[in-house]
C-alpha cells in the first residue's frame, strides 16, 4: 500500500493545509478517504488523475470531510469517465451524495447539450455499518465506529494487506474502540485537533472562548492524548493529521510523544507515509 496526506487541515482555513483527504492506493485501485477541501488538486499533485479515482470512503458527513465530493464527481465526468464512482460511508451519505447531484444538475445539463450520446455522472452509495467493507485486490477495508457526538454515526477505517496495515481515525475524541481496532497497526493516522488553537468571535455560538476550547475538545482528541491512544493501541508509527492553523508541529510531536515510544511524525499534504 502506498498512503499520501492529501489534506491535514480542518475548517479554518490554512494556506499550507488543505481539508482532510487520505489516499490509499495499490498498484491496481485508489482508495479515497473523505473528499476536503482542494483534493482533486490534491490528487494531481499526488500524481494522480481524478478520472482514475472510483472508491471513495467516507468517515462521516462534516463540511470539511465532504465538501468537494461534489467536485470530485464532477470533474472526473468532466475529464470522460463514465464509469460510476461508488462511495461508501455512515447513514445520511445517500442523501448528501443526492443533493450534490441535484446542485450540479443545471451545470451537467448544460454540459451535455454540447455531447453526443451521453449520460450524467453516475454514483452508488453504500451506507456502512461496522465491519468490512470492501476488498480491493489484497487490500481489505474495515470500518469501526468513533467517539464524536453529536455526529453520530462517525466511523474510522483499517486497511490491512500484505502484512501491513494502516488506520485512519476520522474525527473522534479518544475511543476505546479505535484503539481496539487499531491494535498493532503500523501506521496509526489520527486526528489532532488543538481546542486551545481556536479563535473566537462574538455570535459563533459559545459564550466565552474557554467554553468554546471545552467543546470543541470534548469531541476531539488532544495532544496530551493522542500520544494515550497510539500507545494503547500499541502501534509503531503515530501520524497526526486534522490539525489546526495555530498548532506548532514541535509542540505536538513533544506532547504526543510524552506518552508514545514509538515513531511520531507530525502531517503534511502530500506527505507519503
Amino acid at each position: 500500500m502506498r498512503v499520501v496526506l492529501l489534506g491535514t487541515g480542518c475548517p479554518p482555513p490554512n494556506p499550507v493545509r488543505r481539508g482532510p483527504a487520505t489516499l490509499v492506493s495499490t498498484d491496481a485501485e485508489h482508495l479515497l478517504v473523505d473528499c476536503g477541501s482542494g483534493v482533486a488538486a490534491q490528487l494531481a499533485q499526488a500524481g494522480v488523475r481524478a478520472f482514475d479515482v472510483h472508491r471513495v470512503l467516507i468517515t462521516h458527513l462534516h463540511s470539511d470531510h465532504v465538501i468537494d465530493l461534489g467536485h470530485l464527481l464532477i470533474t472526473r465526468w468532466i475529464l470522460g469517465q463514465n464509469a460510476p464512482l461508488r462511495v461508501w460511508g455512515p447513514a445520511g451519505t445517500k442523501q448528501h451524495v443526492e443533493k450534490a447531484l441535484d446542485l450540479l444538475g443545471w451545470d451537467i445539463d448544460v454540459r451535455r447539450e454540447h455531447m453526443e450520446g451521453r449520460g450524467g455522472p453516475e454514483v452508488t452509495v453504500t451506507e456502512i455499518d461496522e465491519g468490512e467493507i470492501l476488498r480491493v485486490g489484497e487490500v481489505k477495508a474495515t470500518a469501526f465506529l468513533v467517539e464524536h457526538a453529536p455526529v453520530e454515526p462517525a466511523f474510522g477505517f483499517r486497511f490491512d494487506s500484505a502484512g501491513r496495515s494502516v488506520v485512519i481515525s476520522g474525527d473522534t475524541r479518544p475511543s476505546d474502540n479505535l484503539i481496539r481496532h487499531a491494535r498493532g497497526a503500523h501506521v496509526l493516522i489520527h486526528e489532532c485537533t488543538d481546542a486551545t488553537k481556536t479563535s473566537w468571535v462574538l455570535g459563533c455560538g459559545w459564550p466565552t472562548r474557554e467554553a468554546k476550547v471545552a467543546a470543541l475538545g470534548s469531541y476531539h482528541t488532544q495532544p496530551d492524548q493522542v500520544g494515550k491512544v497510539a500507545a494503547r493501541a500499541g502501534v509503531t508509527t503515530l501520524v497526526l493529521y486534522h490539525l489546526m492553523p495555530g498548532s506548532s508541529p514541535a509542540e505536538l510531536s513533544a506532547a504526543a510523544g510524552h506518552d508514545f515510544a514509538g515513531t511520531v511524525v507530525v502531517g503534511r499534504d502530500l506527505l507519503e507515509v
